[in-house]
Parts: structure tokens; sequence; C-alpha cells
């Protein structure tokens, strides 16, 4: 009897179990009435146990494995849904492993039977080990509450709706909000802007999001009876849909702002000086080349005063060439708009890289530029670690799913408007679940690591790796017809196979079945693709696994 057959003929409870087993869920049933309760392997293995250690399994097991904090938000959590105030269970709790430690998982449940009497009988449930996702989302906690401010997303609909799908803690500080009070609806927010401030960020907005440019505002907000003012950057982006996406910062400048409105009087360039520390001010002539800048900007730059004659020519010799058309495209800019705003790196006296910021104003003479540059370097450290955090699978640092969605749908689109071939392959590791059983999951993430390094070290600069699944993997090959999709996937299946992963105690060696597609019609969607490519995957498990199978479109006619 084939594979498929053998699956047609299973049973419902059959087909469930196998779903629920998939999912590498723990699933538990328990008599509320007898304290009896019933779960599965997966369920004991979450915590280093077999079902047999931990027989006869009772709501003591329960009890003694679960931390008492947590089990009293599930007892309360469980009564509301007894008593029809949830139309189900769910909660987050901490279980002890038998090495000690802490196991997160997300309890789900649903009461079932009742006893004659109305009483709670039989409830079944599962759980899942989220414990990676609550260490990664600690980690991100922490590193955002370093930030002077909130980092966010913001999304406004062209019928002008909008709220932030993300923002950290620091919003609060900002905005007098939490996080969870917007991401439906970002009225709150504007409803605390100062009234003369207003029409002011609204209008930015929107010249944002029409020359999909820098989104740069200062402005008041009245908070707990108290006048503050804030700074606000973010860069636009289009989304499928028409919508616009800004990812960026606010920070709270109201000591900034008090030191200017007391300096007004003062010269303007030394106004500029006094914004935050290191920052050093300049003046710069663009038809002569001379330049005057602070002793600041020594310091910032590691140069000696009494050996560096501060010249135009002399300050771009420090500029990497590649980041010279940014600094060119500012400064001619600024002749139209009268603003010089440009981040860039700069070569430091003891040969490393450092970021600054540049922020000027053209005087009326129209050729002299008068401002500030700051030394960013740890601001961009952080902003690129948590940009790459954003996207990438903290286990195997492949992209993460949404990232992978995301480039997808551009990639297509690109695809279709310049007449390109796309193609993608999908992979996942065969038999896998026996690599984590036989060896343990530490071993598994290793063979998983050394899979995934083993990949990108075939693949091009621009094609998209991505991690989208426990151990199932994605390949985006822009500009890449099937022919050549299919060599390289026969390439990868090979390498895999004559992988060896060491550990403390084993070599493991594992196979994958990859499956193959490409664009063949107009109008294709994302959907449709990772739809072929697993259909192709699929009929390679099917006809034995270790193989590499291309989707053909007749196969579908």
């Amino acid at each position: 009897m084939s594979e498929h057959t053998q699956f047609e003929a299973m049973s419902e409870a059959q087909k469930l179990r196998a779903m629920i087993e998939a999912t590498q869920a723990g699933s538990w049933e328990w008599n509320v009435q007898t304290g009896e309760m019933k779960c599965n392997e997966r369920w004991a293995d979450m915590l280093g146990y077999t079902l047999e250690e931990l027989q006869p399994l009772t709501l003591a097991t329960w009890l003694s494995l679960a931390n008492r904090e947590d089990s009293e938000l599930s007892n309360r959590i469980l009564e509301a849904h007894f008593n029809g105030r949830r139309s189900y269970y769910e909660c987050e709790v901490r279980l002890r492993h038998k090495s000690g430690r802490w196991v997160w998982v997300r309890d789900y449940g649903k009461l079932i039977t009742r006893t004659r009497e109305g009483k709670p009988e039989w409830v079944v449930g599962t759980h899942i080990d989220i414990t990676s996702i609550v260490q990664l989302q600690q980690k991100f906690e922490t590193i955002s509450a370093l930030l002077p401010g909130v980092v966010y997303q913001y999304q406004m609909n062209n019928d002008g709706s909008s709220w932030f799908p993300f923002a950290t803690k620091g919003i609060e500080s900002i905005y007098g909000v939490r996080p969870k009070d917007v991401e439906d609806d970002a009225s709150p927010v504007f409803e605390v802007i100062h009234e003369d401030d207003f029409d002011h960020v609204v209008r930015t907005i929107n010249e944002s999001k029409r020359y999909m440019s820098r989104w740069v505002c200062e402005y008041r907000v009245k908070l707990a009876g108290t006048e503050r003012w804030v700074f606000g950057h973010a860069e636009p982006s289009l989304l499928p849909d028409g919508a616009t996406l800004w990812t960026g910062m606010i920070i709270d400048i109201t000591e900034r702002k008090r030191l200017e409105i007391e300096l007004e009087e003062s010269r303007f360039n030394l106004n500029r000086a006094q914004k935050i520390a290191r920052m050093g001010h300049w003046e710069a002539n663009q038809e002569t080349g001379e330049l005057y800048w602070s002793d600041m900007v020594y310091e910032i730059l590691g140069l000696d005063p009494k050996t560096t004659k501060p010249s135009i020519n002399g300050f771009r010799e420090l500029v990497p060439e590649e980041d010279l058309a940014l600094l060119e495209a500012s400064e001619k800019a600024a002749e139209s708009t009268g603003v010089h705003d440009v981040q860039h790196r700069m070569r430091h006296a003891s040969g490393k890289y450092i970021w600054v910021h540049e922020l000027a104003e053209l005087k009326k003479d129209g050729v002299t530029l008068i401002g500030t540059v700051r030394d960013i370097t740890k601001e961009k450290e952080l902003e690129n670690k948590l940009l790459k955090q954003s996207k990438t699978d903290p286990l195997t640092e492949a992209y993460n799913r949404r990232h992978f969605d995301e480039r997808l749908r551009q990639e297509i689109e690109r695809s279709q408007r310049n007449k390109l071939p796309l193609s993608l392959i999908s992979f996942d590791l065969d038999h896998f679940k026996r690599v984590n059983d036989s060896f343990g999951h530490s071993a598994g993430d290793d063979v998983l690591i050394s899979v995934v390094n083993t990949v990108k070290s075939r693949l091009r600069m621009n094609d998209i790796f991505a991690r989208i699944g426990g151990e199932e993997f994605a390949i985006i090959l822009p500009d890449t017809p099937e022919d050549d999709a299919q060599m390289l996937a026969e390439t990868l299946r090979a390498a895999i196979q004559a992988l060896v992963t060491k550990t403390e105690s084993e070599s493991i060696m594992v196979t994958v079945t990859v499956g193959v597609t490409s664009t063949y019609f107009e109008n294709e969607s994302a959907e449709t693709l990772l739809r072929r490519a697993d259909k192709a995957l699929y009929k390679g498990k099917q006809t034995g696994r270790n193989r590499v199978c291309v989707f053909k479109p007749e196969a579908e006619a």
C-alpha cells in the first residue's frame, strides 16, 4: 500500500494526531473532577522526561512542574473559561525541565464535557514550546530599553486610517500611551501633539508619503500637564496594498530645545553646537573650499588641531568613495531646499570608520553651509543590530519567514516588471525528528546551523535564503531560469548529503528533499509560487526523499 493510500485510509482521529505530532506540540487531557491526566510523548519530551518517568500522571504532576505564579494565573484563566467568560483557555506558563531550567510553553485548552451536575469534567489542549521566542523577546526588550526614546513602525492607509504595528515600551515616555493602545488606531498619539504643531506634523507626514522621502520633524507634545519637545525621523516604504509604512525613532529633546531657546540670540553655529554631546559645528564655503570647524570635530575624527588644517577637499578625502554620492546629493539638494541632512561614514585617525550625521542650513548667500556634525556610530551599530534581529532567524542567522515573504513579493514584482526569470527552491530535512529524538535538540540545532552554512556558501549575494519553518527552508533566486535553479538544487542536495555534523559524541548525517519551481505566467503571486514549490517537495517525499523534484505547470493542467 502506497503512502498516499495509507493516508487516505487513516481515520480522522489518526489524521488529527498526525497533525499534532507534525506541529511538535505536546497534547494533554485532564479530568477536572478526578485529577487524571493523559499526555503524549512530546509533552514529556519538552520537559526532558519520558512518559514512563512521569507516571502516574495527575494534577499533582502538573503542579509539581509548573511555576507557582504562573499556575495561579492559569487557574484564574481556566475558571473564566469554565464560567463561560472565555470561549477557550490560553496562557503562557513556565514548566520545570528535568535539567532544572524553565521551559516556556503556550498552553491552549478547551472544556469538552461536563458532569450531569454541570461541573467541568474533561479538558483537552496542547502545549507548544516558546522558550526561544520568549528569550529573543527578552533580548530585544533589553536592547530597546537602552534607546533614548521609542523605535516604531507607523502605517497609514490611503483612506487616512493609521496605527502603530510595532512600538517599543519607550512610546509611553514620549506619548503617555502603551504599545497596545495604538496597535489598532494611532489617534491617542495625535491627541497629545501640541495644537500649534499639529498641522506641521501632519503636513510633514503627508509630504514624506507623497515623495517617499525621509520624515524628519521637531514638535511639542502636551503630557501630564507639561509641554515637551520631541524629535522624530523615519524612513517610508510603500506596501503592496498601497499603504505607507514608516520605520523610525522618536526621542525627547526637551532639554536640548530649552538650550536652543536660551541661546536664540547667540550665533547660529554656537547654537547648533550645543545640541548634544559629541557634536561639532562647522561652516563651509562651497565656492572657495574654505572650511571652519570647532574643536569637537577634531575630537570626533581623532585629528590633531596642530597638524590638520580643515578644508572641504580634506574632509571629502576622509569619506569612503561609496558614500561620496550620498554627501554630494545632499549638498546638491540643499541648493533648493536650504537643508543639508546626510548620514555617512568617515575614516577616523585610528584607521577605523565611524558614522556621522551632518545637519546644516544654506545661508542667504547661496554658497555657505553652516551646521553640525555628530558621531552616531553607536546608534548605527544598535540600529543595524535591531534591523538584523528583525529579519533573521536567531538560531541559524538565515532570514526569517517574515522577511522572506516580503522579499518574495518584491522579487516577483521586479521579475514581472523587467521580464526576468525568477525561481524558488523549497527544501526540508528528511526524518529530522529522528535526529532530535536520537541525539537531542542541541545536536539538532547544530545540524540546522551546519546545513545553513553549507547552503550559504554556495549562493550568490542577491539570493534570499530563509528558514520558514522548523526544518524547512526556502531560497529565492532572482534572474534565474528553471534549469539553473535545478542544477543549484542538485548541488545543494549533494553537498548536504555529504555533510557530517560533529557533536561532542556523535557524527550526524542528514539528507534533504528539494522542490523547485519558476515563474511561468504573468501576474503570478507569491502564494502560487510557494504552493508549487511545496507540491514539488511533497512529490519528492512521496517518491523516496533525498531528491530534487521540479514542478511542471502541465502537472496542474
